[in-house]
């Protein structure tokens, strides 16, 4: 870390800004992941689905382990912020001023990105919560409709099932 002896304002070592434009690179790739989501999600294809749950987890993971890491330059930088979530505002107003309006930039940016990614994350959620209510809702009509035929369901005064049909409605699709 250097100081400035005239000012008495700070600069970040370069890997902190290294971290941030990973950080950015990352947070890019999860919104392109999402968007390959939502076209699988109409698609409703599966396979694409399983690849791209891990391919989620994967950026998930690697994200939170630039946040830890940033965390931990914050701390070196600003010990008072030791163990505590990185504030980038609020380092701030303690670098000079290029390196001020450089970490301004990424913090904007990197906002912007969170922002997009929990909105489409939930866009996703909600489009396959819908999509699985009206599967669920698809089949039980049908499922009803069958098991209400006499030649699915119970027959004549007693109900009990015929022997000589089917009297177990499977639910898999």
């Amino acid at each position: 870390m250097q100081h400035s002896e005239t000012t008495g304002q700070h600069s970040l070592p370069a890997r902190f800004f290294e971290t941030l434009e990973q950080e950015v690179l990352l947070s890019l790739d999860m919104l392109a992941i999402l968007s390959e989501e939502q076209k699988a999600l109409v698609a409703m294809d599966i396979q694409a689905l399983i690849r791209l749950s891990g391919k989620k987890e994967n950026r998930l993971s690697r994200i939170q382990a630039l946040d830890s890491l940033l965390t931990d330059m914050t701390a070196e930088f600003r010990p008072a912020t030791q163990g505590k979530t990185a504030k980038l505002g609020a380092l701030i107003p303690l670098l000079n001023p290029e390196e001020g309006e450089k970490l301004g930039q990424y913090r904007k940016k990197l906002t912007g990105l969170r922002e997009d990614i929990l909105r489409r994350n939930q866009i996703n959620g909600h489009f396959a919560e819908d999509v699985k209510t009206y599967l669920n809702d698809a089949i039980s009509l049908i499922t009803s409709g069958i098991a209400d035929r006499p030649m699915y369901g119970l027959t004549g005064r007693n109900r009990k099932p015929s022997l000589s049909q089917p009297s177990l409605i499977s639910r898999e699709v």
